[in-house]
């Protein structure tokens, strides 16, 4: 007998669902970004060791993908609070010493660059292309932002090939990055 940490982990993996819900339905919204609002996501999860004994422990990672504006340190306190607040005090009724240890892995900030920005119409130049488009995935391009570089991401390859099995970027796109680069450092060194 004892407190059944998968059980404790799902309880705080339903509340991140719910927070998810809410950013889905409430907001707030960005329209230019591909997924509109703040995005809560539980990606892996570990725990027992046997059908037949009390899982002692349990590690499942989860993320806030958080809108220009959205503060994601807000969204972890709310949850650290639930956690504290509601789940924990049934675990220390059965196990004083059982309870959630929360730890912050990495943190991405948001890149916020306006599409009238002068380094987004440069790559617009250099690239040939006219489309700009916000997106929910996450890159270093936030941290050069962060430390006052302009900043947009532009490369070769699609997300949609990217983070699969076979992922891959064609040669055309390559061939394009690389006619693209040459330009830029061609206009860098005048």
């Amino acid at each position: 007998y004892g407190v059944n940490a998968v059980e404790a982990a799902a309880e705080a993996i339903t509340y991140l669902k719910q927070m998810a819900r809410r950013h889905r339905d409430q907001g707030p919204y960005d329209r230019g970004f591909d997924v509109a609002y703040t995005t809560v996501h539980t990606g892996t999860i570990h725990g027992g060791t046997a059908l037949n004994i009390v899982p002692k422990d349990c590690v499942f990672d989860f993320e806030f993908r958080s809108l220009p504006g959205d503060d994601p340190e807000a969204l972890l306190r709310e949850f650290e609070a639930h956690v504290r607040n509601k789940i924990e005090p049934e675990m220390h009724a059965v196990d004083p010493e059982s309870g959630f240890t929360i730890a912050k892995m990495s943190e991405i900030p948001p890149l916020d660059t306006g599409a009238e920005s002068e380094i987004a119409g440069l790559a617009q130049e250099l690239s040939g292309r006219r489309d700009i488009a916000k997106v929910s995935f996450g890159t270093e391009a936030s941290q050069f932002q962060v430390a006052g570089v302009p900043t947009v991401v532009c490369g070769p390859g699609s997300i949609l090939q990217a983070h699969k099995p076979d992922e891959f970027v064609t040669l055309e796109q390559v061939a394009h990055c690389e006619t693209f680069l040459r330009a830029l450092i061609a206009r860098a060194c005048v």
